[in-house]
């Protein structure tokens, strides 16, 4: 009899053992070597990523022929027209409109209009950089890689993650 009752005892908790383990959340320790590969194929895979959209720029601008300069993003951009007012200033509220499509033509947004305020990057990193080096007044066209626009997440609404993306913007304006 005390072994039966020993015997259901040592089963109850070896039971309630585990049940008690079921719930925890399994630690996934890396080592320091796995935790330096992981870090290198990162680094790598990026590097491949950005090299793809590095030869699918570069196609498209000998196909229509541009000269474009850098920003400081990374992005490029060529005036289509410089604009008699003043220079864009960081914290100057703008009013941009613009046609945003990839590089295959695919059309996002085709007349898109933004009120933002220069320098908090509220779009792209690329636009916020891009009108920084315009006066009001000026269209432009810019190329910005998917880093410096929507990224790995894309805009949550048609910009796909990872998508080089075109501006053709057609107005600036200082929001009064």
């Amino acid at each position: 009899m005390k072994r039966l009752a020993y015997t259901l005892i040592t089963m109850l908790a070896a039971t309630m053992m585990l049940a008690a383990c079921k719930d925890r959340t399994p630690v996934i320790e890396i080592s320091p070597d796995k935790s330096t590969l992981v870090k290198e194929n990162m680094i790598n895979a990026n590097r491949v990523v950005i090299q793809s959209e590095s030869t699918q720029i570069d196609a498209y601008l000998e196909r229509r022929g541009w000269q474009m300069k850098s920003l400081p993003c990374g992005a490029l951009y060529r005036m289509k027209s410089e604009g008699k007012g003043d220079l864009v200033q960081p914290d100057d509220t703008v009013i941009v409109t613009y046609r945003l499509e990839a590089l295959d033509g695919t059309p996002f947004y085709t007349r898109q209009t933004d009120t933002l305020v220069v320098g908090r990057r509220q779009v792209t990193v690329a636009l916020d950089d891009l009108l920084q080096q315009l006066r009001y007044g000026s269209q432009a066209q810019m190329i910005a890689p998917s880093n410096s626009a929507y990224g790995v997440v894309g805009d949550g609404d048609r910009v796909a993650s990872r998508t080089v993306i075109v501006y053709d913007i057609n107005e600036i304006k200082k929001n009064k």
